[in-house]
C-alpha cells in the first residue's frame, strides 16, 4: 500500500437502533494528537489496551504513548496467560482494542465492565470494513464503541496479498447494498491490491453509510440487514473444508458467485446481475473458480453439515438458506426475511459452474476502461449512497 496521501479526515456516525457511535477515517501527524486530545476527554482512570501480537511494534508503541499522555495505560493481550481477566478491569477503565476481528471481540468481554464501551483501533480491512461498524456479534450484541477510529498507517504497513482479499466486505456491500457506487469502485479497484490512502478511506466510508443506511432501523441485523450475510455462506462451508491457504475474502468471492448462479437458475437475477457479479469480482482480482482439489459436491457436504449460527440451516429441511438477490442491491425478501431456501439442484448447478473458469460476460450497453457504462440499457438501479430497496 502506498501512503502517498498523508492527511486524510472524515467522520462518519453510525445509526444502530436508538444509539449510535462515531468513525473517524484519519491519517497524518496531527490526527495523532487528536487521538491524544480524545484520550484526555474520556477522562479514563486507566486505558486497558489489548491488543494483537501480531501488529508491528511501532503501531503499538505509539498507541501507547498517545494514550499515556492521558492516562496510565496497561498493555494486555486479548488471550494466553496475561490476557486480561476480570478482576484487573475496574469501572473507570477504558479497553482499547488494537488489530484485528478476534482481537475487537476479545476487547469486548473486559469492556463489559467498564462505564463505558471500548475504544476500537482496527488494523485489518476486514476489521475496518465490517466487524467495527456491527453490533451483531457472533455470540450476540456487541458493546456499543465509543469511538471507532480507522487510523489508516495501522493499513500502510499491510501486504498487498492481505489487502486485496481483504477488502471482501466493500464488494459485497457495493453488489448489495449500494449498487449506485458499481461504476466508482469498478474504476477503482486494483488486483494488485495497491492503494493510496485517499482509495482506501473512500471504500471505508461507503461500507460504513451502507451499514448506517440498513442498522439505524434493524441494529442485530437479523432483519434487512441481513443481507451483509451475502455471500457468506458458501464461504463459512469452506473455511470449515480448510482449504489450504484459501483467504476468507477469496471464500466470500465464491459464495457471492454460487448466489448469483442459484439466484438466476431461480429466476430472481438476470443476466447482467449475474455478469455484473463476475466483473466486479474480475476487477477485484478474486479468482472465480473453487480452489483445487476442492469440487462442488465437498462444499455440498460442508453446507449439509453446517450448525446452527453459520447461517446456512435456517431453512427447510434440504434446502440452505441463502440471501440472494433479484437486482443489484435488492436481496429477495421472503416471508419479511432476507434469507432464503436454496434446494440442492439449484446449489449443485451453482457450485459446479465454479469448477471451471467463468468467462467474463461483457454487460449490456459495454464498459471503457475508465469503469463507466455506456448505453441505457447498462442502468444499475439505486440512488447515489442509497440502497436500491
Amino acid at each position: 500500500m502506498s501512503p502517498s496521501d498523508p492527511s486524510v479526515a472524515l467522520d462518519r456516525s453510525i445509526g444502530s437502533g436508538l444509539t449510535h457511535f462515531p468513525l473517524q477515517i484519519r491519517a497524518g501527524h496531527g490526527s495523532w494528537d487528536e487521538l491524544a486530545g480524545i484520550a484526555r476527554r474520556l477522562d479514563a482512570d486507566r486505558f486497558l489496551l489489548v491488543r494483537d501480537p501480531g501488529v508491528p511494534a511501532a503501531h503499538t508503541e505509539r498507541v501507547l504513548h498517545h494514550l499515556g499522555r492521558a492516562a496510565p495505560t496497561r498493555l494486555v493481550r486479548a488471550s494466553g496467560p496475561d490476557a486480561v481477566g476480570a478482576g484487573d478491569v475496574p469501572p473507570g477503565a477504558v479497553v482499547v482494542a488494537l488489530g484485528g476481528t478476534s482481537v475487537l471481540e476479545a476487547a469486548g468481554r473486559p469492556a463489559a465492565r467498564t462505564r463505558r464501551g471500548p475504544v476500537l483501533l482496527p488494523t485489518t480491512l476486514p476489521a475496518v470494513l465490517d466487524t467495527a461498524l456491527s453490533l451483531a456479534g457472533p455470540d450476540g450484541p456487541r458493546r456499543v464503541p465509543v469511538l471507532v477510529r480507522a487510523q489508516l498507517e495501522f493499513l500502510d504497513t499491510l501486504a498487498p496479498g492481505a489487502v486485496r482479499p481483504g477488502l471482501y466486505a466493500l464488494v459485497r456491500n457495493v453488489l448489495s447494498v449500494c449498487p449506485a457506487a458499481y461504476d466508482q469502485v469498478c474504476a477503482r479497484l486494483r488486483p494488485d491490491g495497491r492503494y493510496d490512502r485517499s482509495a482506501l478511506a473512500s471504500f471505508i466510508a461507503l461500507c460504513a453509510d451502507a451499514r448506517a443506511a440498513l442498522t439505524c432501523y434493524d441494529p442485530l441485523e437479523d432483519g434487512p440487514a441481513g443481507v451483509f450475510r451475502y455471500g457468506h455462506v458458501v464461504a463459512d462451508a469452506l473455511r470449515v473444508l480448510g482449504v489450504g491457504a484459501l483467504r476468507y475474502g477469496d471464500a466470500v468471492a465464491q459464495g457471492l458467485l454460487v448466489a448469483a448462479r442459484c439466484a438466476r437458475r431461480m429466476g430472481l437475477l438476470d443476466a447482467e446481475g449475474e455478469a455484473a457479479h463476475l466483473e466486479l469480482i474480475g476487477r477485484w482480482g478474486a479468482p472465480a473458480v473453487l480452489p483445487q482439489p476442492v469440487t462442488a459436491e465437498d462444499v455440498l457436504r460442508a453446507l449439509r453439515q453446517a450448525t446452527p449460527g453459520t447461517g446456512s440451516t435456517d431453512a427447510p429441511d434440504g434446502t440452505v438458506g441463502m440471501v440472494l438477490l433479484e437486482a443489484l442491491g435488492r436481496p429477495h425478501v421472503a416471508a419479511g426475511r432476507t434469507v432464503t431456501a436454496v434446494g440442492e439442484d439449484a446449489l449443485r448447478a451453482g457450485l459446479a459452474a465454479g469448477e471451471a473458469a467463468d468467462v467474463l460476460v461483457p454487460r449490456p450497453g459495454g464498459r471503457d476502461t475508465a469503469g463507466t457504462r455506456s448505453g441505457p440499457s447498462s442502468h444499475v438501479p439505486g440512488a447515489p449512497g442509497r440502497p436500491a430497496w
